[in-house]
């Protein structure tokens, strides 16, 4: 990648993170936009598109290969780990500032969760007079809480009485995302997320920040036990013991990645594959697509993943280490919903290097009284000191929402490009149910439709 800095997607707003694609032509010319390398009859690649319905694509939420015949992604060079000398909080105001730059309206996507609110606490401090707007969706959590309410206390107990608040109506604020040829948004709610990037445009936002990447780079990782024991004691280890036992491959997951220690590499490789993604052991791809695209996404997930256990076996690392790999790599820069520029403090070359080089046990703090703020400690010192008190307590899950979302997304009775062309198979989508499924189908139907308006050949 030449820069960290650029207009990747034709006329939409630039990106400023080191995960940016790239894309590089037979003739090894590179480019930004993949449109500039395919020639004046763009094609589609369908059997690459299918693939976003394989597993570990459609969880992991990635873009396996580039979408366009005759284009091939470059890959992302590598983020050197470097310790920021002022710590992990003075990295990210200075990755907050390099995002700010230039910027007279600042907007942030809010959720109601610590990650978006470090992005938004960091914003007001080095706002410096600018005016700063915040946006949040106004949906209801799994316990039938709300968003507005968690976002209205946190800007009062926090002083944030400076920020414009724009609440996101699901019911009449939808909006339709902007086309990418990188590829289809894979975000959970791209029309509201659409619905914020045009409601920011509207009032002249210059650039729109989030807290993506958060979880994936500092989340407390699995198998950490033998580490925390021995970095932050036994009590430690035994407060995490505690909360991991709570989920996945819990107790025994941990005794398993302890006794591992004393194994092959590969054969370690192998066992933490087993315990920690079992799903993917065999992985099927999705039964919505058409042959031949569902057999060629079936083999290209299991090659993947005996790739993937041999990068780990090669590299040696411990199912900790593994864990905390696959958590973060692959990922995806979802493209713009819209006209504004959008970006991720937590995803600058200077907040990763910084974050990258920080222990994989002090990812967890075992005295914070909640195992939600447990798992998150890393983002507390880039709040203030005195937040703690008031900070939310768990998490919110808002799959009830996704899946009315997935629900009223699509309809399988209805005109569908994507079914013309021989890539899904109409009658198995009338009955799939998985709402992580029908978002994808959703996303790749807008994405094939959109390719067709700009000319280009699909298939």
């Amino acid at each position: 990648m030449s820069e960290h800095s650029r207009r990747p997607h034709g006329d939409s707003p630039r990106v400023t993170t080191p995960f940016a694609p790239d894309f590089r032509d037979t003739a090894g010319r590179t480019a930004a936009n993949p449109l500039e390398l395919t020639g004046a009859s763009p094609r589609v690649d369908l059997e690459a598109v299918g693939l976003l319905l394989a597993q570990p694509a459609l969880t992991g939420e990635f873009y396996p290969r580039s979408l366009w015949h005759g284009v091939e992604r470059v890959p992302m060079r590598p983020v050197v780990p470097v310790a920021h000398p002022g710590g992990l909080g003075a990295a990210f105001a200075q990755s907050v500032r390099e995002v700010t730059e230039g910027a007279e309206t600042i907007g942030v996507s809010l959720s109601g969760g610590l990650d978006s609110l470090a992005t938004l606490v960091n914003v007001c401090a080095v706002a410096d007079g600018r005016r700063v707007v915040a946006f949040t969706i106004d949906i209801t959590d799994d316990r039938g809480n709300g968003c507005v309410p968690v976002v209205k206390g946190l800007l009062r107990d926090l002083g944030l009485t400076g920020v414009e608040l724009v609440v996101i109506d699901p019911r009449r604020d939808g909006a339709v995302p902007g086309w990418s040829p990188v590829g289809p948004r894979l975000d959970a709610l791209p029309e509201l997320n659409a619905a914020v990037a045009r409601r920011a445009a509207e009032r002249g936002v210059d650039v729109l920040l989030s807290g993506l990447g958060s979880d994936e780079l500092l989340g407390v990782p699995r198998y950490a036990t033998g580490a925390i024991a021995a970095r932050h004691g036994v009590r430690a280890a035994m407060r995490y013991a505690a909360d991991v036992g709570l989920s996945g491959p819990n107790l025994l997951g941990e005794a398993g990645a302890a006794f591992a220690r004393l194994l092959p590499a590969r054969v370690r490789a192998h066992g933490y594959w087993a315990a920690n993604w079992p799903e993917w052991c065999d992985p099927v791809a999705s039964a919505v697509l058409a042959e031949p695209y569902r057999s060629d996404a079936t083999a290209w997930g299991r090659s993947w993943v005996a790739e993937r256990i041999g990068d780990h076996a090669a590299a040696g690392r411990s199912w900790l280490e593994a864990d905390a790999r696959d958590a973060f790599d692959p990922y995806e820069v979802l493209p713009p919903s819209g006209d504004v520029l959008e970006a991720s403090p937590f995803l600058t070359e200077t907040f990763l290097s910084a974050a990258l080089a920080v222990p994989l046990a002090d990812r967890y703090r075992a005295d914070l009284p909640t195992g939600y703020l447990r798992a998150k400690s890393l983002i507390l010192p880039l709040l203030p000191p005195d937040a703690l008190p008031v900070l939310p307590k768990r998490k919110q899950y808002f799959s009830t929402a996704l899946g009315e979302q997935a629900a009223a997304a699509l309809d399988a009775r209805g005109p569908l490009l994507s079914a013309d062309v021989g890539l899904i198979e109409r009658a198995a989508l009338a009955r799939e149910t998985d709402a992580a499924v029908l978002l994808v189908v959703y996303a790749v139907e807008q994405w094939l439709r959109g390719a067709a308006e700009r000319g280009a050949v699909i298939g």
